[in-house]
């Protein structure tokens, strides 16, 4: 149960929805290209020496792979958005709740001593917030598989075994730091 003092990252709702449709029309659009080659591939001699020969069977398929990619892309976006809209941080006087592998809910613990760093980092075109753990396997039971998804985060994000996009987030950093520095009794802070 939460008490008062905890403080949940707020998530805008937007950029989730807006990466969602933007991935089903990608989506629809690809379909419709491939529906509309398939429809010329059986109506077109193909032995037609016509330049929209080219077209219809070069240009078309490119077009609708690129889309189906982009639909792929923007879904697995849009998958990191929505997990975090549903499961944000929460930070306590204690530590801080984190999902990590579970499907609902938060599974990982982390007390503010075993906190060596917290930042914001720009990777990409998000920011994010990388939480650097001492001994992160200890916190995950010692399962060898989690272990190694937490080595292999730890060395694409500088030593953060904890890493959370914070596309959409409701917070400016200098008010995300005041409230690590709060609840952590000054333990923490957040750099930026």
């Amino acid at each position: 149960m939460e008490q008062k003092s905890d403080f949940r990252l707020p998530v805008a709702a937007a950029p989730a929805y807006l990466t969602a449709t933007v991935a089903a029309v990608s989506a629809a659009g690809a379909f419709i290209v491939m529906v509309l080659v398939g429809y010329l591939l059986v109506t077109m001699d193909r032995l037609s020496g016509e330049p929209v020969t080219t077209l219809v069977f070069v240009f078309f398929p490119v077009l609708a792979f690129g889309l189906l990619a982009s639909a792929v892309v923007m879904a697995l976006l849009a998958r990191g958005e929505f997990r975090l809209m549903r499961n944000p941080p929460v930070f306590t006087a204690d530590g801080v709740r984190l999902r990590v592998f579970a499907h609902r809910g938060y599974d990982v613990f982390v007390p503010w001593e075993r906190v060596s760093r917290m930042r914001i980092a720009d990777r990409g075109p998000r920011p994010f917030l990388a939480v650097d753990v001492a001994r992160a396997e200890e916190l995950v039971g010692h399962d060898p598989g989690k272990a190694e998804r937490l080595r292999r985060t730890a060395e694409r994000f500088e030593g953060a075994a904890f890493v959370y996009g914070l596309r959409g987030a409701l917070i400016h950093a200098e008010d995300l730091d005041a409230v690590v520095g709060r609840l952590s009794g000054g333990a923490v802070a957040l750099d930026y």
